[in-house]
């Protein structure tokens, strides 16, 4: 709701602007200046993503009323329910955007995952988790029960790093609150193990993913050095 409502401030910004920019070359000769040219060109960017169109001499003409204190063409009332309906189409065609990406991301991810399955170093779990074994250490196992001190480093399938521990500050993980693909797979690992993972979306974020780093449907790789068994109850990462 927050971000329609900045949207929705920031295209009456943008008619005003937009407007001027129409009329006349404008020169960025002071911080005022270049403020407004970030706020158009982040306005720009915001109605590409929304594909919403606008007809910019109203919103001018808002923006100069409200600045004046000029009572509104439009009652409360009716704004409010203009307002409302124009939620409503972000959010129908955000949620549309996000169905086709979950789609199209879910065949890649199939793919990938089959295509992956197939090579001779690859073990598959029956749960559908794909891993390969790096270093085989001799310690102990732990149980979902237990928590972990590891290392780890997560990626996209294009090699996106979305999260790691910096070298040497190794994390303690929960195995019962961590996502599904991890706790099986690192309860896979004996201490002094290092693994790399390829999570199946059923086992990562699924179709909602985890904005703005994971997109839907997203198969998740992660490096894994298991350093230790510390106990139980520790916070999760994931």
């Amino acid at each position: 709701m927050h971000k329609i409502m900045l949207v929705t401030f920031i295209l009456t910004v943008y008619g005003s602007i937009q407007s001027q920019s129409k009329s006349k070359k404008i020169d960025l000769r002071n911080y005022q200046d270049s403020l407004s040219y970030i706020i158009g060109r982040d306005v720009g960017a915001q109605l590409k993503e929304l594909e919403t169109t606008v007809a910019i001499s109203p919103f001018s003409l808002g923006v100069e009323q409200a600045l004046e204190g000029t009572p509104s063409l439009i009652d409360s009332v009716r704004a409010d329910s203009i307002r409302r309906k124009f939620s409503m189409e972000v959010q129908e065609k955000l949620s549309r955007k996000q169905a086709q990406l979950a789609e199209e991301n879910l065949k890649k991810s199939e793919s990938f995952l089959a295509a992956n399955k197939k090579k001779p170093n690859v073990k598959t779990t029956p749960s559908g988790l794909q891993y390969v074994i790096i270093n085989k250490g001799k310690g102990d196992r732990p149980s979902q029960t237990d928590s972990v001190r590891v290392d780890y480093k997560g990626m996209l399938l294009d090699s996106t790093v979305f999260d790691s521990t910096m070298a040497g500050n190794p994390v303690s993980l929960d195995l019962g609150r961590v996502i599904p693909g991890l706790s099986e797979g690192i309860q896979l690992m004996n201490v002094g193990s290092k693994y790399r993972f390829f999570l199946p979306p059923d086992l990562a974020y699924g179709p909602s993913g985890a904005p703005p780093a994971i997109p839907p449907n997203a198969v998740l790789i992660f490096d894994i050095t298991l350093h230790e068994i510390i106990g139980k109850e520790m916070k999760s990462r994931f």
